[in-house]
């Protein structure tokens, strides 16, 4: 790959189960496969390295033809229960096996040498991409992470909201983060104070509300966002991932509430399941 061409995807491949109503579908997913969906979507090249167990790589195939993969393997492959109570995409319970498959310095060599256009972050729980790693990651290249994997916990086999302890600097090893307003909460039950603690962290930060829109923190400032109205609502997982990588690529072209305008709708287009 030449320089400054395409996109760096990083994080698990997981086996999800999509639970809505009285439906229940398998499929590939994880914050890369749904990120490389965008990025194909658009045409733009991008590479994907991944983590997965060799008797699940199956899952692989399910990625966009244009996707170059980079598997590394473990013993295990997470697995994830999206559970939509009534069919409603607002709300989802979640339960996972919590497989720790760690990305290392050392499985980034060959990769972390070349002029990606960016990094994209994609950890599914705390133990998907260390901090060494992602610092490693942010000294070299421009990183925007997924917070969801740093505020994933355990209680049995269901998954609780709260922040690693070193969350703060997950925050400042990259350029941006991403998160939903759920996971906001983790920072502060007051989301005005939690806004204004990841301004302190990280130069741009975007929190993505479901049907009320995002809102956008960069350079002080806060913009919001508003959700583009979706027609039919046909597949809901992986919308904050779609936004994530609409607005990175985005970002190298136009300002923040431009981006956010045009992640709002690529997100819905996803919703629809044109993407």
């Amino acid at each position: 790959m030449s320089s400054g061409e395409g996109y760096l995807l990083i994080g698990p491949v997981s086996r999800d189960h999509i639970v809505r109503g009285d439906s229940h579908e398998v499929k590939a997913g994880g914050a890369v496969y749904y990120y490389s969906r965008l990025l194909s979507h658009l045409g733009v090249r991008h590479t994907a390295l991944v983590t997965i167990s060799e008797d699940d790589s199956e899952l692989l195939e399910e990625f966009p033809d244009k996707t170059r993969i980079v598997p590394v393997y473990h013993d295990r492959t997470v697995e994830f229960e999206n559970i939509y109570s009534n069919g409603d995409t607002a709300g989802r319970t979640q339960r996972s096996n919590f497989a720790e498959n760690p990305i290392e310095v050392e499985d980034l060599e060959g990769l972390a040498s070349l002029e990606w256009t960016a990094v994209l972050a994609g950890p599914l729980l705390p133990s998907d991409i260390p901090l060494r790693t992602l610092e490693f990651l942010g000294e070299r290249h421009r990183l925007y992470t997924g917070l969801q994997g740093y505020l994933r916990h355990p209680q049995g086999r269901s998954v609780i909201l709260k922040p690693a302890g070193h969350i703060w600097r997950v925050m400042e090893a990259g350029d941006g983060v991403f998160l939903d307003v759920n996971e906001l909460g983790t920072i502060s039950d007051n989301p005005l104070r939690a806004l204004r603690m990841l301004a302190e962290h990280t130069p741009e930060a975007v929190v993505t509300c479901g049907r009320r829109g995002s809102v956008i923190c960069h350079g002080g400032s806060r913009t919001r966002i508003r959700a583009v109205r979706a027609v039919r609502e046909l597949d809901p997982t992986g919308l904050g991932d779609t936004y994530m990588a609409a607005y990175v690529h985005a970002r190298r072209m136009v300002g923040p509430e431009a981006a956010g305008r045009f992640a709002s709708l690529m997100a819905t287009r996803k919703l629809e399941g044109e993407i």
